[in-house]
């Protein structure tokens, strides 16, 4: 009963506080705008090590390590809140850009049953880069910000990711033994998002900075998001049906998206 009483004590005493800040610090609303840099500092969760495929009645080996490494980009964006005493309710967009380094390898193929005992190929998969367009979060916060001119700020809350969309591709070479290729012959490797993937949209995302300044301040933060894992796929170029059947015993590459950003911007007091 004592510990009940004790407790009881304690939230009085916040919310007297709250609400003496609150006075205090006069209501009103804040729109920031923000630029900085997504770094993938989590690099066991952004490294990204493809399985090697199978393809029945052939036998494939693999000549060095393919591997993707996301590698973070700009971010741009904006927040709007809404204040009453030192807690607010904040909306943000974080627009941030992904770039996915892929690091080639050779795949050398031999037919053991039919239709391909005795074939012999081999498919090489050049180093390259695949770009995800930039892809925005959209946010929801709980917001706490200490008064004064010189303040800490924090928030977090549920963030939405919509559709990630990878662009570019990596050039393949295809060699088969006794065979001509057509000239102009230039398959590429694609690597595309998973359609139908709606429930891993939902994520958290939390951030902490410093504020200066009155109705016109400078602030700077670092903000994480989280979302459950996407899963990508590997897809073939200009035509080419070995090249297809090699990607499609190619198990989906699981990717994690985490972002970590650093930014800074100007806030604007009304």
């Amino acid at each position: 009963m004592l510990r009940i009483v004790l407790v009881a004590r304690a939230v009085c005493a916040v919310s007297i506080v709250l609400a003496t800040c609150g006075r205090a610090e006069a209501q009103g609303f804040d729109l920031t705008f923000f630029v900085g840099r997504a770094y993938p500092i989590y690099d066991e969760r952004l490294t990204l090590r493809p399985s090697t495929p199978t393809v029945p009645g052939v036998d494939i080996s693999v000549v060095g390590s393919p591997l993707i490494e996301a590698d973070g980009g700009p971010v741009f964006g904006g927040a709007f809140a809404y204040e009453f005493g030192i807690l607010g309710i904040e909306g943000r967009l974080d627009a941030t850009e992904v770039g996915l380094a892929f690091t080639g390898a050779r795949y050398n193929l031999r037919g053991l049953e039919p239709p391909f005992e005795g074939l012999t190929a081999s498919v090489t998969f050049a180093d390259g880069k695949f770009d995800a367009d930039s892809i925005p979060l959209v946010s929801i916060n709980a917001r706490i910000r200490t008064p004064g001119t010189v303040s800490l700020i924090a928030s977090g809350g549920l963030s939405y990711l919509n559709d990630i969309t990878v662009t570019g591709s990596v050039p393949v070479r295809v060699q088969i033994p006794g065979i001509d290729l057509p000239s102009g012959f230039g398959p590429t490797l694609t690597l595309r998002a998973v359609p139908d993937q709606s429930k891993h949209r939902w994520g958290v995302n939390g951030g902490a900075g410093l504020r200066v300044g009155g109705r016109v301040a400078l602030m700077g933060e670092v903000r994480a998001f989280y979302f459950s894992e996407y899963e990508l796929r590997f897809g073939a170029g200009n035509g080419a049906e070995i090249l297809a059947e090699l990607l499609e015993g190619l198990a989906p590459v699981r990717f994690h998206p985490i972002f970590v950003n650093a930014q800074v911007g100007v806030t604007f007091k009304f």
